[in-house]
């Protein structure tokens, strides 16, 4: 879908994918049959991912299924604009409605990451603070000593 949507764009920044898998070489070879293959970079997999989310100038996400959408955290908390498909759980918990579109609109998300990408700051969105680590260590907390005074009152 991404690449579909991407062959669509203006394509003023190229699109860099992260990662090593099963489907590499049918990604790579759908980007030669969409004549996008020199805007494609690939660079693997990254050990440490994280500079470049940091230098990217727009995280998009195009997931059929998510659990919690731990990319979209990392990028928020990295000051990264994010669009994204409105799969199941995660991207909607995390995103307002502007940055989402629904799972295989590819016109729509062609359409959307042309509008991210002229629109950079529109599309950022502040990380949560309730998933910061030491709030997130704090209800752990919580409910550890709320855990331990019921398992007492039994």
């Amino acid at each position: 879908d991404l690449l579909q949507a991407y062959a669509k764009t203006e394509r003023k920044l190229p699109l860099v994918l992260i990662g090593k898998g099963k489907l590499e070489a049918e990604i790579k070879v759908l980007a030669f049959q969409l004549n996008i293959s020199d805007c494609v970079r690939f660079l693997g997999f990254q050990t440490n991912p994280y500079p470049i989310i940091a230098s990217a100038a727009l995280m998009v996400l195009t997931s059929k299924f998510e659990g919690f959408g731990y990319v979209i955290v990392e990028a928020q908390a990295l000051g990264v604009p994010v669009i994204s498909t409105d799969c199941p759980f995660g991207p909607r918990e995390l995103l307002p409605v502007k940055n989402l579109i629904p799972v295989g609109d590819i016109d729509g998300l062609a359409i959307l990451i042309d509008e991210a990408v002229n629109n950079l700051t529109n599309y950022i969105v502040q990380l949560n603070q309730q998933l910061l680590p030491n709030h997130i260590a704090q209800q752990y907390l919580e409910f550890g000593v709320a855990l331990n005074l019921s398992d007492k009152s039994d």
